[in-house]
């Protein structure tokens, strides 16, 4: 049987190439879970501000360094929350310094009223797509009739609205993606990582090395 004695050091205690080796190491380490949770709950969250309801389980992200990258949602919209506000900033009530390009749609007041009244069937959805991480939009509308006239003349106004609830998707899908982007970059960063492995007191040999399996296997020599 032989002995050894083997000196092991906190990451503070270590040196600069040893520390660079400790981090190469450890990059993942904050990641190795499902990280992003809390960022999809944010982002429900700050949506529903917006009369916007979307389904957890549709968020889904491909990141972050690839071509193809991106997010996708799908939700259900409240076109008279959602115009509210946009015109009041509601968002704002849960994001104070959050900024969003949002414009009122162009139409004919006439033709929202009839959208906000039920008049026309109204069941606007933001769509994730299927095979791309992208969103588009339906406003679940069709041609109806109104004592005995229908509502085809109206579709050029609607096709303005469609465009607007577009523009609204394409921005909040932007800024799902780049709120999940930002933390990626936080949790991988030296700072996150050096506070994780200082926090749960991991150790090292000198060059940098992790050093945790040795204590384990100390505190259980059958394993």
């Amino acid at each position: 049987m032989k002995t050894i004695t083997l000196k092991l050091y906190s990451f503070k205690e270590l040196t600069k190439e040893a520390k660079e080796k400790a981090l190469t190491t450890y990059r993942d380490l904050n990641i190795g879970f499902d990280w992003w949770e809390h960022e999809y709950e944010d982002f429900i969250e700050l949506v529903s501000h917006l009369g916007i309801a979307v389904d957890k389980d549709s968020i889904k992200f491909s990141g972050f360094y690839s071509q193809g990258d991106g997010s996708a949602f799908s939700a259900k919209v409240d076109f008279s929350k959602l115009f509210n506000a946009i015109a009041q900033q509601s968002w704002k009530d849960y994001a104070p310094q959050q900024e969003f390009p949002f414009q009122l749609p162009t139409i004919d007041r006439r033709v929202l009223e009839l959208v906000k009244n039920g008049i026309l069937p109204n069941e606007p959805q933001i769509i994730g797509r299927q095979k791309q991480y992208d969103v588009t939009v339906d406003l679940g509308i069709y041609v109806v009739n109104e004592n005995g006239r229908n509502h085809e003349l109206l579709f050029e106004e609607l096709d303005n609205l469609e465009i607007g609830l577009r523009d609204v998707a394409k921005h909040l899908n932007q800024y799902l993606y780049k709120s999940l982007e930002n933390q990626y970059e936080f949790l991988i960063s030296d700072t996150a990582v050096i506070e994780t492995m200082v926090a749960n007191e991991y150790l090292f040999t000198a060059d940098g090395r992790s050093a945790n399996h040795l204590i384990n296997l100390k505190n259980n020599p059958k394993n």
